[in-house]
């Protein structure tokens, strides 16, 4: 099968708005560095209207390292496209590898696009088990409920310890009984037997 060639532009590209999946910064980061220097080696996959299917993050960072220009070749599904890279070094290929599978592990889900396919009735299978989308898009977990206890009209009391060197103790106690001398309404009981202010001192 012969596959039509025609040249675009990174202009001439549209990403996917619904992206579901984009890159950690340090993903970004790493992918930047690997077209800079080693050059684009996989394909991206886009439609008859130029929109991104996959590779989003692949075209944003070539665009951040300058690379302009895009060669089209398309294909019926059919036949699989072998993109070939000649003159690099055995380093370079370990590196493109090692930048390529890395890169893939460097990205995250986005769990609110995700949830917004499912609002619109269409279902996260076969990608994703009952078990993975109820983990990814926090559904199933029980809400946390308060509980309110009964209380007396006169006879609540609670307790304020300080924790510390004496000295911090007292120094924290004398600005507390400032406060407190504002609200009459409340009694306060000082645990410390010897003189705050000396303490404090």
């Amino acid at each position: 099968m012969t596959k039509k060639k025609q040249q675009l532009t990174i202009a001439d590209l549209k990403p996917d708005r619904a992206n579901r999946r984009q890159r950690t910064p340090r993903g970004a980061r790493m992918l930047a560095e690997s077209l800079e220097h080693l050059g684009p080696a996989r394909s991206i996959v886009i439609d008859e209207a130029n929109e991104v299917i996959a590779g989003n993050g692949v075209l944003e960072a070539a665009a951040e390292v300058g690379i302009t220009n895009v060669q089209i070749v398309d294909a019926d599904g059919k036949t699989l496209i072998a993109v070939r890279r000649r003159g690099l070094s055995a380093d370079e290929k370990r590196a493109l590898a090692l930048y390529d599978n890395r890169t893939s592990e460097l990205a995250a889900w986005v769990p609110e696009q995700l949830a917004q396919d499912q609002a619109a009735g269409q279902s996260l299978a076969p990608w994703f088990d009952e078990r993975e989308q109820a983990k990814l898009l926090k559904t199933g977990a029980t809400p946390p409920t308060v509980r309110e206890l009964e209380t007396g009209p006169v006879a609540d009391r609670f307790w304020i310890a300080v924790r510390g060197p004496l000295k911090h103790q007292a120094k924290a106690l004398q600005r507390l009984r400032a406060v407190l001398k504002e609200l009459p309404d409340l009694e306060v009981e000082l645990g410390l037997t010897p003189d705050i202010d000396a303490w404090a001192g």
